[in-house]
């Protein structure tokens, strides 16, 4: 029986994170972190019962914010963290500065 356990729980534990992973990738990869939302589930992988938070908060480093990616299933939890950049606001300054443009 505690064999079984076991088992379970290391699947357990390589499903959470994988899922974690493929959810840093998410946030990572979105256009504006910062608007990522902050928890949910993984009913839209195949995993209701498996949930997510995600938690990002600035570094010391400029542009550059700690992205903290936890999976919970029951009584198991996976946590991963990454650092990325996050583009800056931009503003279009060229106009107000007298751009390049003109007439004949």
């Amino acid at each position: 029986r505690s064999l079984q356990v076991a088992d379970q729980h290391a699947r357990n534990m390589d499903l959470l994170q994988r899922i974690a992973s493929e959810k840093l990738e998410d946030v990572a990869s979105a256009s504006d972190p910062t608007t990522y939302g902050t928890s949910g589930d993984y009913q839209d992988r195949g995993y209701p019962d498996a949930t997510w938070t995600v938690d990002l908060e600035a570094s010391s480093a400029s542009n550059v914010s700690e992205v903290v990616v936890t999976a919970r299933r029951g009584k198991d939890s996976e946590e991963l963290t990454q650092y990325i950049y996050i583009q800056p606001a931009t503003t279009n300054t060229a106009a107000t500065q007298g751009g390049a443009g003109g007439g004949a």
